[in-house]
């Protein structure tokens, strides 16, 4: 989902080419229209929630609410006002996942992770 490369457009994943889409069509938008855009990033490992943004999280409950819809209770939420700052949320939430060696990869993931981005 991020790419190899977060930084050559073309080794870009599907995350921060949206991130640059989010602000390139805010910037595009008219002037009369404000936008605000913030993220967070949780992982989920040993069937736990836990916030990658703050590691004094754990074991988050997910609740759904008729506006919100589904959502992780007291996850951690960063205002942003740039893809460049967006990725680096992104890669401070990478840095505290769960990682071990495995016989194809001596980085695997052992976790699933759910980065997620809201606009209004």
């Amino acid at each position: 989902m991020s790419g190899p490369d977060k930084t050559d457009a073309d080794m870009q994943g599907v995350i921060p080419r949206v991130a640059q889409d989010v602000f390139t069509h805010a910037m595009e938008a008219d002037e009369s229209i404000e936008f605000a855009v913030e993220c967070s990033f949780v992982e989920i490992y040993l069937e736990r929630i836990r916030d990658l943004l703050d590691s004094t999280k754990t074991n988050l409950p997910v609740r759904e609410d008729p506006k919100l819809g589904v959502y992780v209770q007291d996850a951690t939420t960063v205002s942003v006002i740039s893809a460049e700052e967006m990725l680096m949320v992104m890669q401070q939430g990478d840095s505290n996942r769960a990682v071990a060696a495995t016989g194809m990869n001596e980085g695997s993931s052992r976790s699933h992770s759910l980065f997620s981005i809201n606009i209004t």
